[in-house]
């Protein structure tokens, strides 16, 4: 996913917490996700809409890492929530 790609919660999930993780029941799909601590404030940061790139400087602040590194991690956790209907891209940043 490209840095400049806008992202944003699914509406209509819920969610609660279980001890450091997070559990997402998304009521489309009739199944739950489980979060553990560093998907659960990429989580918490998508509150509001934002770009990839954003997310990874935040998280950058937050955990140690290579930027690379927390780019593609980051990048392969978005697709993943995205297949699950948990995220939508909203906008894909310039082409």
């Amino acid at each position: 996913m490209e840095p400049s790609a806008v992202v944003a919660r699914t509406q209509g999930l819920m969610s609660a917490p279980v001890d450091d993780d997070l559990v997402i029941l998304n009521p489309a799909r009739d199944d739950y996700v489980a979060l553990d601590e560093v998907g659960r404030r990429i989580w918490e940061l998508l509150e509001r809409p934002q770009t990839v790139g954003e997310l990874c400087r935040a998280l950058g602040e937050q955990f140690a890492g290579d930027a690379q590194q927390i780019l593609a991690d980051v990048s392969t956790f978005l697709d993943e929530l995205r297949e699950e209907r948990l995220i939508d891209v909203v906008d894909k940043g310039p082409e």
